[in-house]
This record gives structure tokens, sequence and C-alpha cells, in this order.
């Protein structure tokens, strides 16, 4: 590429997107410590303050209204070299817009300032590989592994085939664009795409805006306010982890190789799906860390309020209508989040692109403390809908709740 590519950033003022946004800022890197990145934003309240934090010759915001301005979003991507979409990943409408925004960027080869084929780095969710054990059949032994992309692309749209989830549907309607080309193509009429494929997002959040991840703060502020934790099902479905400034890096470790190398080290299209994972844990353990960490401050058991909490740790498991009140009311998202088993195995970003995560089980363990610190403090409101951009997209299943049972308690 040029010595200056164009890059549109979506989610600026979200967890993920914020915190990639200060990485990109604030990198040592030649390649691109003096690049200017253009914003989506809503409100230009929030782009002044981005201008204000950053300079206006390191952001240039855009105003917009929502994901569904699909014309805009396709018009602005196909005057940028890379498009980071770390907003939305459950809009699958705007996902093919940034992709065919950046198509009609490849078909202006000799006049753009690029010198390789434009690409698309995508935000995804490991939700895409999950089971549903309530509702469904149980695969607690199931691990997927990126190494074998093709495998985890033709995994997922074999299920959404067999059951249509929007988050799934972006991914695939990304990787899967016709003018997506794979890894070896020579093909400079193609456009890349990655899609990075995150676990549970623990830490604190380096942007501006919104800095709380969801897992853990929405169980810590159940703990808080209920005084015991929930789980669904059995309490074994697994999540892998990763800190949210480990997982920045990596985007930022992508568009360095994208300036530095011409993307030599990116799966793309079918390939192109990347697990960053740091570390593991069954989903009873989240609420147990919760437990821990209110009962060694003191914060729980509680009386004298008008609410008596239960005098020991104790994890309630719950029906899908319970769980649901943490997910929007969706059950869907909530018999995935709180009990589905979805062990990914991440290996391409470290042996591709040299990264290695440095926030493990300790920061793991010390995010419960940091977390109920927050909570406390009434700095913790983030709901679910922070990261869906459209809950009617999503599927819903009112008629599996029949049958599933009650909430029983569970001694711990």
């Amino acid at each position: 590429m040029s010595s200056s590519p164009k890059i549109l950033l979506t989610g600026a003022t979200g967890y993920v997107g914020g915190t990639v946004l200060h990485r990109l800022m604030s990198s040592s890197a030649p390649s691109v410590q003096n690049l200017k990145v253009s914003v989506l934003v809503r409100g230009e309240e929030r782009a002044d303050q981005l201008v204000r934090t950053y300079g206006e010759d390191r952001v240039a915001p855009v105003l917009f209204r929502d994901y569904d301005e699909t014309e805009l979003i396709e018009q602005l991507a196909s005057q940028h070299d890379i498009v980071i979409n770390a907003g939305s990943g459950f809009h699958p409408a705007s996902a093919e817009a940034m992709v065919q925004g950046l198509s009609q960027r490849t078909q202006a080869t000799n006049t753009n300032t690029s010198s390789t084929r434009p690409w698309m780095l995508h935000t995804s969710g490991c939700s895409n590989v999950s089971d549903r054990p309530i509702t469904g059949e149980a695969f607690p032994n199931r691990e997927l592994h990126d190494a074998d992309g093709t495998a985890v692309y033709d995994f997922e749209k074999s299920e959404n085939e067999r059951e249509w989830y929007p988050q799934r549907a972006a991914e695939l309607a990304v990787l899967g664009h016709p003018a997506v080309t794979d890894s070896d193509s020579e093909d400079a009429s193609g456009v890349g795409a990655l899609s990075i494929q995150a676990p549970c997002i623990f830490g604190e959040g380096e942007g501006l805006f919104q800095r709380a991840g969801l897992m853990v703060p929405i169980m810590m502020r159940y703990v808080v306010e209920k005084g015991y934790g929930f789980q669904l099902g059995d309490g074994t479905g697994v999540i892998d982890y990763v800190h949210v400034a480990d997982l920045a890096d990596l985007y930022v470790r992508c568009v360095r190789d994208i300036l530095e190398t011409r993307a030599q080290n990116l799966p793309s299209g079918a390939r192109g799906i990347v697990f960053p994972t740091a570390g593991r844990v069954y989903m009873k353990d989240i609420a147990q860390g919760c437990l821990d960490a209110a009962f060694a401050a003191g914060v729980l058991p509680r009386g004298g309020d008008g609410v008596m909490t239960p005098l020991r740790k104790y994890i309630m498991q719950v029906d899908l209508q319970e769980a649901a009140t943490t997910t929007a009311g969706n059950l869907v998202v909530a018999e995935v989040g709180w009990s589905g088993h979805r062990a990914t195995k991440g290996t391409v970003a470290r042996t591709q692109l040299g990264w290695n995560p440095v926030h493990g089980e300790e920061a793991w363990q010390q995010d419960f403390v940091d977390e109920l610190r927050h909570v406390v403090a009434g700095q913790r409101t983030v709901t679910i809908d922070s990261c869906i951009a459209e809950k009617e997209m999503l599927p819903v299943r009112d008629e599996v709740v029949a049958g599933v049972g009650g909430s029983t308690a569970v001694h711990v």
C-alpha cells in the first residue's frame, strides 16, 4: 500500500472498537504511527470528543444514524483500503455492504492509493459455533481449530442452513462474498476478508466511551443484586477468554501485516476464521468467581436494606426464561451464552502473526475483583443490547420454554 492507506473503523465508541482505535493511535510501529482513521460515529458530541482526544490529523469522524444505512456504509467502504468492522457483528446487511464497497475499490486499482487488494477485518463471536444443550443436543467434547479454517467455515455454513443466526450469517456473508478471494489468490480484483471470532472478552477497555465487557459484568451485577449466582443447565458449558487489550493488539497486527507484507500472513475467505484465545473456563466458574469476589470483599451477604441474601455462596440452577433476563429477553442468546459448549483452539494468530496475549489466568481472576468494584460503584449498566444492533433480527424460541424446568438451588 501507499504511505497513506485509507482505513475505516466501525465501533469506535464501543468496547472493542474503542480499544482498537486507541491501540492504533498509540502504536509506535512506523507503518501505523501516522495513520488517519475514518470512524463511523453516532452524535456530534462523540465525534468532537474523538477529534479533541486524537487530533483531526488522526481521526475523521463520519456521522451516521444506524447500521441500516447500508448505502452510506457501502459508499464509505468504497473509499477506503481497509475496513475494520468492530461494531455490531449481528448485522449481516451492513457487513455485506462493507465488502461490496471494498469490491468497488478494487475496480479502480489504477487510480486508488492501494498497491494491494483491499481488506475487511470483521468482528464476530464464538456463539457462532455453540451447541444448544437445553433445547437441542449437547456436544461437550467438540473443539474447533482455526488451523483448519475451512472446516470451521463449512461447519458454520451447515449450522446456519439448519438454524439461521444473525452473527453467524454476518460472518458467512463476509467470508463467502463473491468478491472475496482466498489467501493464495493473485487476483488483484479480489477482496481479502478475515473474521476475528472472539470468545469471552474481559478487562477494562481503553476507548473513550464504552469500557466494559459483557459476560463478567452482567453476571457480577446479577450476583450483587440477588446475592447468588446462576447457571443454565449443568454448568459445564465452556468458553474461552481473551483480554480486550490483547484482542485489540491482534487487530493492529493484522493492519500492520496488510501494510508491511501485503497480507502474506493473513488467511482469507473460507480459511479466514481466527480464534484469539488466551484461556478457557466453565460457565459455572464465572458465577463462582463473582461470588468469591463479592464474599471476599464483604459485599455479600447483606441485609438491612429490605433484602436478605443467602448467608453462604449459592449458584441457582435456572431455566431459560430466567437466564434470558440477562440477554434482553432472547432465549437463543441466553442458551448459547450461558450453557453452550464452544471450545475453540486458536493457533493461527500466534504462528502466523506472532501474536502473544500477555493477560492470562491471573488477569482473568483479577477481573472479578475489578468488575465487583465497578458494579458496586454503579458503573456497570452494560446490557446485551450494546453488542446487538438489531434485536428483532434474532430468532426467538418462546415455544421451547415449556418443560425446560424451574430453578434449583446449588450449594457451593
